[in-house]
């Protein structure tokens, strides 16, 4: 008998034995929409917002349906901290450049276009600030051509880290895929030579607008 009770007591002990908790995991960052009030658009990126102003008074003189995007007229960035730094291009945008879609899926990362003739400027979002202030140097995307200078327009992110945008030129139009962790190296992915009326994208691919 006096050699059940150590079992009894082991079998006791590991009844009454709990279970770690589960651990939790903070919910994935991801681009959301909010509502500012007085503000023309926002989207909260973590500790980072977007905040685009602009005039819907815009739209009216627009052939429908115009984008809210075509309303626009500035953009700066608030930080967690309250403060608010504004971004200036440094060439001329025009009001079909502008994008509300400019985080990375995961707000890893912003893309800002520059010029209506590119380059977009890639930035970590941990790096914005700086970039803003001018102490953190972007990685340049750019498709380049010999003698014309190319529209860049329809940026958007593919995946984390890979941007992706027209360059259209001469009636012709081509895909780029920017890769960030190659200091923006390109791979074209589509060239049209005759793309007068523009491409537009179905499923993964592009097509050629008739």
């Amino acid at each position: 008998m006096r050699f059940q009770w150590p079992l009894l007591c082991c079998c006791l002990l590991l009844a009454c034995k709990k279970d770690p908790p589960a651990e939790v995991k903070p919910p994935a960052l991801a681009p959301q929409e909010v509502a500012i009030e007085g503000e023309y658009h926002a989207i909260a990126c973590g500790a980072v917002t977007a905040i685009w102003s602009g005039s819907a008074e815009a739209l009216k003189d627009l052939p429908p349906p115009a984008p809210k995007t075509f309303g626009v007229e500035s953009l700066r960035f608030k930080f967690a901290d309250g403060t608010s730094k504004g971004f200036a291009p440094t060439g001329q945008v025009f009001f079909n450049d502008w994008r509300f879609d400019i985080f990375a899926p995961d707000c890893s990362s912003v893309a800002l276009q520059i010029d209506h003739y590119g380059p977009y400027h890639l930035v970590k979002t941990d790096d914005l600030r700086g970039y803003l202030e001018r102490r953190v140097k972007p990685v340049v995307v750019q498709a380049l051509h010999e003698k014309d200078s190319l529209v860049h327009s329809d940026g958007r992110w593919l995946a984390n880290g890979v941007y992706e945008f027209t360059a259209s030129c001469c009636g012709g139009a081509q895909v780029f895929n920017a890769a960030m962790k190659d200091s923006g190296s390109l791979t074209r992915v589509f060239d049209a030579p005759a793309a007068p009326k523009g491409l537009r994208r179905v499923g993964t691919r592009y097509e050629v607008i008739q």
